[in-house]
C-alpha cells in the first residue's frame, strides 16, 4: 500500500525517498502512555511495540541507506521518563545493526540528546539539508531554506481527514498533505504514533493548525493523500475539493 509521487514513495507510516534511499518517519511520541497515566488514564504499553514493528516493516520494504526520524521521538516535555529512556534506547540499538540512524529535533524532544549520545546518533537543530530536501519538524516558522532545497519535508501536524458517510458517521483517517510555496514543494508525513490521531485539517481553521509553516499558506490547495493501514493509501483530491464534498466552508 502505497503511492509513489516523483522520487518519494508514501506508505501509511511515512516516506522513503528513491534518490537518497532515505526512510522517513515522523512523530513517534514513544512514552505517550505514561504521560497518560500521571493524567489518570491506563492504556496497556503496547503502541511502542507497534511503532517499532512498523519502523522495521518499512525497513525491510525499501532496504534505505539511511533513517531519518522527523522529531517528536519522544513525548514528555519537562525531562525523560523511565519509559523514554528505555524505549527509545531500545529502538535505536534496535536500528543501528541495519541503518544509518539519524534524528531531527521536534518541540517533545527535549531531553532526548543524552540517550542519542550513548548510541553516537546524530541530532539535528532546527533541521537538517539532504539532497534538493529540507528536513524539518514543524513546530518552528521557516526562516531561510537552504539555496539548494526543492522540497521541505516535515511532521509535526499529524494531519488526518474526517469523513462523514451517507448516515452522517464520521470516521478520521491519516494523511499526508502535498502542496507548496512559492517554488518548493511542502510534503507533511502522518504521525506513526497509534496515539495521535491527528488533526483534522478539513474543519481546522487555520488558527487551529499546529505548525506556522502551514498556518501560514493556504491549506485548501494541498493535495490529500490518505494513509490507512486498513484502508489503503489513496489519493482524495485538495483540501478545498474534500471540504466541498463534505459540505464545510472552504475559506475556514
Amino acid at each position: 500500500m502505497s503511492v509513489r509521487v516523483g522520487e518519494v514513495t508514501i506508505f501509511p507510516h511515512g516516506a522513503f525517498l528513491h534518490d537518497l534511499g532515505a526512510l522517513l518517519v515522523a512523530d513517534l511520541h514513544i512514552g505517550y502512555e505514561e504521560v497518560l497515566l500521571e493524567s489518570g488514564i491506563h492504556l496497556p504499553r503496547s503502541q511502542y511495540g507497534r511503532i517499532k514493528l512498523a519502523i522495521l516493516e518499512a525497513l525491510e520494504r525499501f532496504d534505505p541507506d539511511l533513517l531519518v526520524l522527523l522529531g517528536d521521538v519522544k513525548h514528555e516535555f519537562g525531562g525523560a521518563t523511565r519509559q523514554e529512556w528505555v524505549e527509545v534506547l531500545d529502538l535505536m540499538r534496535s536500528l543501528k545493526g541495519s541503518v544509518d540512524v539519524q534524528v531531527v529535533r521536534g518541540n517533545h524532544d527535549n531531553f532526548l540528546i543524552p540517550i542519542l549520545r550513548r548510541e553516537d546518533i546524530p541530532f539535528h537543530d532546527p533541521g537538517v539539508e539532504m539532497g534538493r530536501y529540507y528536513l524539518v519538524h514543524g513546530h518552528k516558522p521557516l526562516e531561510a531554506l537552504p539555496e539548494r532545497a526543492e522540497a521541505v519535508i516535515m511532521g509535526h501536524e499529524h494531519p488526518a481527514i474526517g469523513l462523514r458517510d451517507e448516515l452522517g458517521v464520521k470516521r478520521k483517517f491519516k494523511c499526508a498533505l502535498l502542496g507548496g510555496l512559492d517554488d518548493v514543494k511542502i510534503l507533511v508525513l502522518p504521525a506513526i504514533s497509534p496515539l495521535a490521531p491527528g488533526t483534522d485539517i478539513l474543519s481546522a481553521p487555520r488558527s487551529g493548525l499546529l505548525s506556522p509553516i502551514l498556518s501560514q499558506l493556504d491549506l485548501g490547495r494541498f493535495e490529500v493523500i490518505a494513509t490507512d493501514s486498513e484502508a489503503g493509501v489513496v489519493r482524495m483530491g485538495t483540501v478545498s475539493q474534500l471540504r466541498r464534498v463534505q459540505g464545510i466552508p472552504a475559506d475556514l
